[in-house]
C-alpha cells in the first residue's frame, strides 16, 4: 500500500522529467502534501471505490491532480479530479494521463501553450 511519502517521492521524480521550467514552477506552486480520497468507480460495481492520492490543488477551478496506482490502464495513473462537490468520482478515462506533466498540461491550472503531438489517453 502506498504512503504519503511514496507519493511525495513519486511526484518529485515526475518533476525531474519536465523540461518546461514555467510548468515546473506552476506545479510547485500548487503542490500539497499528498492525501487520500476515496473515489467512486463509475465503471465498476455500485459502491465500488478506490484510493486516489491528491497531490495538487487548484482551488480557483475546484480541480486537482490525483494519482491512482490502478489508473486507466494502469498506464495512466495521473488524473484530473474535482476537489469538492457532487462530481467526486474517478471520472472518465480522458481525464487520466501517463505523467504528472500531461495531467498538468490538460488541467484548468495551465493556460499556456502545449507542444504538438500532445498525449491522448
Amino acid at each position: 500500500m502506498l504512503t504519503g511519502g511514496d507519493l511525495a517521492a513519486l511526484t518529485r521524480l515526475e518533476l525531474t522529467k519536465i523540461t518546461n521550467l514555467e510548468l515546473v514552477h506552476k506545479i510547485l506552486e500548487l503542490l500539497v502534501s499528498p492525501y487520500v480520497v476515496q473515489r467512486d468507480w463509475d465503471y465498476g460495481k455500485p459502491g465500488e471505490t478506490f484510493d486516489c492520492w491528491v497531490v495538487l490543488e487548484h482551488w480557483t477551478s475546484n480541480t486537482g491532480i490525483a494519482y491512482w496506482e490502478k489508473g486507466f490502464g494502469p498506464a495512466y495513473p495521473w488524473g484530473l479530479v474535482f476537489l469538492t462537490g457532487e462530481h467526486m468520482s474517478i471520472g472518465m478515462d480522458s481525464a487520466w494521463h501517463s505523467s504528472l506533466e500531461w495531467a498538468m498540461r490538460e488541467s484548468m491550472a495551465w493556460d499556456d501553450e502545449n507542444p504538438d503531438g500532445m498525449e491522448v489517453p
